[in-house]
């Protein structure tokens, strides 16, 4: 019928079809007769290696982040989209670098460069889909040359591989492609399971529920936009006051999007080891037009209150007692006035202590 014709989900053929057969191919899991002497595939003891790195970093980024940092060699069956999303566009482009030959980390790359540029939360440019559309074309030609080989015998001739050079196609005829995604509606379709109460007739029980709940949301939607002070009286809730809570940040609409607010830096830290060389690695693959020779680090720190515990901690694993997630802090460099017995003024270093904000 051809791409335009029966759209599919661009999330759902990347992120759980692609992305998990490439990390089948790469660790071992997807063998031809059983031959384990593939260029592409990975010895089970860095496969290892790459799922602890992984799982060593879960007490480094913020709650909501931490399912997608378990070992891969471990939790591999139970990875959801959002987990492969961040392998594809973060953690694999790292965790695979040096570790398989150079044309296969290619052939990553241009699908990572790929993906990044097709789950953007905005339109794209005509140069981005371009772009776009020759990573995948890259990747779909090297990959049948290169894994498939034209062997019947090997059975690597997905459909789901040839699928990707629609989607250029589909992003040019039906819009980006988080616009027309199936993941709320597949959220939809499961929560409607717990609305059904009666095992004699679910069909009609269904239908009351949804009908139910529907003019339950629309009722609520109309009273707090409509009729505020009535259904206040009516309900009890009172609407919140104008403006941002205590805490929030606004972001101006001339820096638009794509920004992020950060903290004063302190000193510059240089980094060094093999995770920096894969990093700096990455960024040339990447094709970024400026690769910094130095990169900064920023140091964390935690409360230690006077009860024994941490500011935000929290029980990790089952060493609960050693490994505790923490809400970190900044220290940044600051001065305060302070007046002199004479009268006169003079500046001091003091050190400032300030929350993360994730």
């Amino acid at each position: 019928m051809g791409s335009t014709d029966a759209p599919y989900d661009t999330m759902h053929l990347v992120l759980l079809n692609v992305v998990p057969h490439l990390w089948k191919l790469f660790s071992g899991q997807k063998l031809v007769k059983k031959n384990k002497d593939d260029a592409y595939i990975v010895p089970k003891s860095t496969v290892a290696l790459v799922g602890r790195e992984l799982r060593g970093e879960r007490r480094t980024v913020p709650w909501a982040q931490e399912r997608s940092l378990r070992s891969i060699d471990v939790h591999r069956k139970s990875f959801k989209a959002a987990d492969w999303l961040h392998f594809v566009l973060r953690s694999g482009e790292v965790l695979l670098a040096g570790r398989i030959p150079r044309e296969f980390h290619d052939l990553f790359m241009a699908l990572c460069r790929a993906c990044r540029l097709f789950f953007l939360p905005r339109g794209l440019s005509k140069e981005n889909i371009k772009a776009a559309d020759d990573d995948i074309k890259y990747f779909v030609a090297n990959y049948y040359t290169k894994v498939y080989r034209g062997s019947i015998e090997r059975r690597m001739c997905l459909s789901t591989i040839a699928t990707l050079l629609d989607v250029v196609p589909l992003l040019r005829a039906c819009g980006p492609a988080w616009v027309w995604w199936q993941f709320p509606m597949e959220r939809n379709i499961g929560a409607l399971g717990k609305l059904i109460r009666s095992h004699s007739r679910p069909h009609a029980n269904l239908e009351a529920n949804v009908i139910w709940r529907c003019k339950a949301e629309l009722i609520t939607s109309f009273g707090e936009k409509y009729l505020r002070k009535e259904w206040a009286e009516a309900t009890g809730k009172h609407p919140e006051a104008p403006g941002l809570p205590r805490g929030s940040l606004k972001v101006p609409e001339t820096v638009g999007p794509d920004c992020a607010l950060l903290p004063p830096r302190t000193a510059a830290v240089i980094l060094c080891g093999a995770e920096l060389d894969s990093m700096q690695a990455v960024l040339v693959q990447e094709r970024a037009e400026e690769v910094p020779p130095i990169l900064l680090a920023m140091k964390y720190y935690r409360i230690h209150l006077a009860s024994g515990t941490f500011v935000g901690s929290k029980p990790v694993g089952s060493h609960c007692d050693k490994h505790r997630r923490r809400n970190y802090l900044l220290r940044t460099a600051s001065t305060e006035r302070v007046r002199r017995q004479d009268g006169s003024v003079e500046e001091r270093d003091v050190c400032t202590f300030g929350a993360a904000l994730h």
